[in-house]
C-alpha cells in the first residue's frame, strides 16, 4: 500500500526552495534535502493538504498551484506515491518549524544538495524542461 504524500516546488524569485530534514538515525532521510509537504488525510483535497503542510512546516502561503509530476518511491519503512506541485510565494518570511535549514536553488544548482531518494526523479523532469543538462 502508498501513502499518498504531496510536495511544493516552490518558486520565488527564479528559484526553488529546498528544505533539509532534520538529523534521523534513518539515514535515508537524515538532512536530506526535500520539496517541502507532507501526506495526505482521509478524505483530503491534495490541494488542500498542500496549502495544509507548507503553513504547518513554513509558515508560507502558496499561491498558482499546478500539478506538474507524479511518482511512487518505495523507502525502506513507507512506501509513497508522491504528488508534486509547482507554485509561488509573493513574500519570502519563511519560519522553519520541522526542518534544519534551507537553500533557494536555482535549477541548474539542484543537484548541489543531497535530496531524498525519491525526489530525484522531479528533479531530471525539471532539468529537463528548463533544457539544463547533468
Amino acid at each position: 500500500m502508498y501513502t499518498n504524500v504531496v510536495a511544493a516546488i516552490i518558486f520565488y524569485e527564479n528559484k526553488i526552495l529546498a528544505t533539509q530534514r532534520k538529523y534521523s538515525k534513518n539515514s535515508e532521510i537524515s538532512l536530506k534535502f526535500e520539496f517541502p509537504g507532507g501526506k495526505v488525510r482521509s478524505n483530503e483535497k491534495k490541494e488542500i493538504a498542500l496549502i495544509r503542510e507548507i503553513k504547518e512546516e513554513l509558515d508560507l502561503k502558496i499561491e498558482n498551484i499546478k500539478f506538474y509530476y507524479k511518482n511512487k518511491f518505495d523507502y525502506s519503512n513507507i512506501n509513497v506515491e508522491l504528488f508534486f506541485y509547482t507554485c509561488n510565494v509573493n513574500s519570502f518570511s519563511i519560519n522553519l518549524k520541522v526542518h534544519n535549514s534551507f537553500k533557494l536553488l536555482d535549477v541548474t544548482q539542484l543537484l548541489s544538495v543531497e535530496w531524498l531518494k525519491g525526489n530525484y526523479s522531479v528533479i531530471k523532469k525539471i532539468q529537463a524542461d528548463y533544457n539544463i543538462k547533468e
